[in-house]
C-alpha cells in the first residue's frame, strides 16, 4: 500500500542552505521494510551554539523560523514582515533590535537583555514565560546597592514587557538576589513604585528555591513586593524576606524633615487598592515592619466612602502561607472589604527587646501583634469618621504561636470572622463589633518566668462621647486551655455558648456588659485554686447564664464589686457548680444577683451586698 504524506514547508534552521520548498510529494511505499536499523530522529545532531548560517533578511511573510543556533544582530534592527513567527529551539538571538510587523510572534526562550523588540504589538508565543537571571544580569548573593538597585530595575522592566508582549504567568524557579526598594516617604503609592511591583491580570509563579531578599538599608520605609490599583493578580509559591537583622536602625528623617527614628515601615508585601488578589504559599519573614499589609490606595472621605478615583482593596486571600518574625506585626489589616486569611503560620512576631540604653532595633516594636487591624476612624460630636474600614474578614485554618504581644488584635474593624484556628496567646480589642469567634482551639504557651500566657479572649469596653464601641460578639464552640485568664468580656450583646474551658486559672471573667447571654459552656480544672465565673468589678444589664457545667478545684463563682442594674439582675439557671475542694463560693460587694434552680455542691459565702437571691438549689444527686 502506499501512503500519500503531502506538506508545505515555510521555515529556516541553522546550517542549512535557505529553504523555500512548496508542495513537495513524497511516495512511501508502506509494504516495503525499513531495512536501514534508523528511527527518524537519528541523525537530528544540530548543534545549537554555533553561528546561525542565515539571517533575518528577506524573510517572507506569514512565516516561522526556527532559532536553534546563534543568531548576533551585531547592533542593528532588523524589520520583519506581518504574521512571522520567531521559534525556539535551542539557539539565541543576541546584540540587536527585531521590529516586527503586524501579527509578529515570538518564543519567550528567546528574549534575553541583549534583544529588543519595536513593532505593531508583537505578542509572544506562549503566555508564561520563564524567567532566567542569567540571561538578564541579574547579580545573585551579596551585592552593593548599586547592583541591587539594577536587580529590581532589571526585574521591574522584564514584568512589564512581558506583560506587553501578553505574558499572563511569569515564572521563577532558582534565584536568590538582593533588591534595593528604599523609600524615604512611609506612603503606599510611593513606596509601591520603587518595589517589586505586580501588575493586573497577572500571576507571579516561584517556587521553593526563589529568594527575593531586601537589600539591607538605613531608611525607615520600604516595600519589598507590592500592589498599587491592580486586579486579578495572583502570587504563588516563593520566599520574600525583609532586612530586619541587617538594618540600620539609626536615627533618619523622611524626604519631608519628619523624623522617622523607629524604622517600622519596612514591610515585605503590601496591597494598596487591590481586587480579587491571591498570595498562595509564600514565605514571608524579617520585615522591619510588617510581614503582609492590605491598604486602600488612600484614605477615605469621612462618611467611609472612597475618594475619587481611589480602590478599596476587595476580594484579597492570603493561604498557605507562613508570616514569620516580623519586626512589628505580622499582617497589618488597614482599609479593605472581603479578607481571607487561610491555613497559614504566623509565628514570632516582635519578639526580642531592644539592648540597655538603644532606643531602637531589630528587636520587636509595638504593636507586636500576629494580625492587627488597624483602621483610622475617630467618633466627633457623636458621628463616625471612616477614613479607613476593614470588614468582612475572615481568619481560618491559622497557627498562630509566639507573637510577642498577642495573635489578634481587633482594633476598629467590623463583621469579622476569626474560624478553626489554633492560638497560643490572646485575641484583644480596642474598639470592634459584628465580630464572631468560633470553633478555634486556644492552648497557652508558656513564657520564659514558667507561667502560662494570662489571656485567650479579653475583650474591652471603650466607650467614647456616651457610646459603645464594642459590641455584638457571638464567641462559641472554642477551647481553651491552660491560661492564667481564659476569658475576661465586657462591651455590649455578647452570645457566649459551647465553649469549652480545661485547667485554666480564671476561666471567665465579667466585666462591664450590656447584654450578656452565656449558655452550654463547660468548665473542668484540676488547677490548684482555679476559678469558673469570676469578677474584680462592673456594671452589667441583661446578662444571664443558663444550662452550663461548671466544675473546677477551688471556686465556681468568685464575684467582686458587681453591680447588676436592679430591674435585670444577673441571673444563673440549671447550672451544675461543682467545688473540687469543696470551697464555699464567693460574694463580696455586689448588688442584684439571682441564683436559682441550680445544682451547687456548697454554699455561699457573701459580704457586704445587696439584693442576692439564692434559693431552689440543690446538691448533686438530690
Amino acid at each position: 500500500m502506499l501512503l500519500i504524506l503531502i506538506f508545505m514547508i515555510s521555515s529556516i534552521s541553522c546550517n542549512k542552505q535557505e529553504l523555500f520548498v512548496e508542495e513537495p510529494v513524497v511516495v512511501v511505499d508502506d509494504d516495503k521494510p525499513d531495512d536501514t536499523g534508523n528511527t527518524d530522529d537519528d541523525d537530528d545532531d544540530t548543534d545549537a551554539t554555533l553561528p546561525c548560517d542565515f539571517t533575518l533578511d528577506n524573510v517572507a511573510a506569514n512565516s516561522t523560523i526556527i532559532i536553534d543556533c546563534i543568531m548576533d544582530l551585531d547592533g542593528q534592527t532588523v524589520n520583519l514582515p506581518a504574521n512571522v513567527t520567531l521559534s525556539y529551539e535551542g539557539g539565541d538571538i543576541i546584540n540587536g533590535t527585531i521590529n516586527f510587523g503586524d501579527g509578529g510572534i515570538i518564543d519567550g526562550d528567546l528574549m534575553n537583555s541583549t534583544l529588543t523588540f519595536t513593532g505593531s504589538s508583537p505578542q509572544v508565543k506562549d503566555p508564561v514565560f520563564t524567567f532566567k537571571p542569567d540571561r538578564w544580569g541579574i547579580v545573585e548573593g551579596k551585592v552593593s546597592d548599586e547592583v541591587a538597585l539594577n536587580n529590581k530595575n532589571v526585574l521591574n522592566s522584564l514584568i512589564s514587557e512581558t506583560k506587553k508582549l501578553g505574558v499572563t504567568t511569569f515564572e521563577i524557579d532558582e534565584m536568590d538576589a538582593y533588591f534595593d526598594v528604599r523609600s524615604f516617604l512611609d506612603n503606599s503609592k510611593y513606596s509601591i513604585e520603587r518595589s517589586i511591583s505586580l501588575p493586573s491580570d497577572f500571576t507571579l509563579k516561584m517556587s521553593d528555591k526563589t529568594h527575593i531578599r531586601v537589600q539591607p538599608n538605613q531608611t525607615h520605609s520600604y516595600i519589598l513586593m507590592g500592589i498599587y490599583k491592580g486586579d486579578n493578580i495572583t502570587v504563588i509559591g516563593g520566599n520574600l524576606y525583609g532586612d530586619r537583622w541587617e538594618h540600620d536602625y539609626s536615627p533618619f528623617s523622611d524626604l519631608k524633615n519628619r523624623p522617622r527614628n523607629s524604622h517600622e515601615w519596612g514591610h515585605v508585601f503590601q496591597i494598596a487598592g487591590g481586587r480579587n488578589i491571591v498570595v498562595d504559599g509564600v514565605h514571608i519573614s524579617d520585615a522591619s515592619g510588617d510581614g503582609f499589609g492590605v491598604h486602600g490606595s488612600l484614605i477615605r472621605n469621612p462618611d467611609g466612602t472612597p475618594q475619587a478615583g481611589e480602590i478599596v482593596s476587595q476580594n484579597v486571600t492570603l493561604r498557605n502561607s507562613t508570616v514569620e518574625a516580623s519586626r512589628r506585626n505580622g499582617l497589618s489589616l488597614l482599609d479593605g472589604d472581603g479578607i481571607l486569611i487561610e491555613n497559614c503560620n504566623i509565628i514570632d512576631t516582635a519578639q526580642g527587646e531592644s539592648p540597655s540604653g538603644v532606643e531602637f532595633s531589630s528587636a520587636g516594636t509595638w504593636p507586636k501583634y500576629g494580625i492587627s487591624f488597624e483602621a483610622w476612624r475617630q467618633r466627633v460630636n457623636g458621628e463616625l469618621r471612616e477614613f479607613n474600614k476593614i470588614e468582612n474578614v475572615t481568619l481560618r485554618g491559622n497557627t498562630f504561636t509566639g507573637n510577642s504581644a498577642g495573635d489578634v488584635v481587633l482594633y476598629t474593624c467590623s463583621k469579622i470572622t476569626i474560624e478553626d484556628n489554633f492560638f497560643d496567646s490572646r485575641i484583644g480589642n480596642i474598639a470592634a463589633f459584628d465580630i464572631v469567634i468560633r470553633n478555634n482551639r486556644f492552648k497557652a504557651r508558656i513564657e520564659k518566668d514558667g507561667k502560662p500566657y494570662n489571656y485567650g479572649i479579653s475583650i474591652a469596653s471603650r466607650i467614647v462621647e456616651g457610646q459603645e464601641m464594642n459590641y455584638n460578639y457571638t464567641i462559641s464552640g472554642n477551647r481553651m486551655e491552660g491560661y492564667g485568664n481564659a476569658m475576661i468580656l465586657s462591651g455590649k450583646d455578647f452570645k457566649v455558648h459551647n465553649n469549652t474551658f480545661v485547667n485554666n486559672g480564671n476561666a471567665l471573667g465579667l466585666e462591664s456588659l450590656d447584654g450578656g447571654e452565656f449558655y452550654k459552656n463547660k468548665f473542668n480544672s484540676n488547677v490548684p485554686i482555679s476559678l469558673g465565673y469570676f469578677s474584680r468589678g462592673g456594671d452589667l444589664k441583661n446578662v444571664s447564664v443558663r444550662d452550663e457545667i461548671i466544675n473546677v478545684d477551688y471556686r465556681p463563682i468568685n464575684f467582686r464589686k458587681i453591680k447588676a442594674a436592679s430591674g435585670t439582675p444577673l441571673t444563673f439557671t440549671n447550672c451544675e457548680m461543682i467545688s473540687a475542694d469543696n470551697k464555699a463560693n464567693f460574694i463580696e460587694d455586689c448588688e442584684n444577683i439571682s441564683i436559682t434552680d441550680n445544682i451547687i455542691n456548697t454554699d455561699f459565702s457573701i459580704y457586704t451586698s445587696q439584693n442576692i437571691v439564692i434559693e431552689n438549689n440543690r446538691s448533686p444527686g438530690n
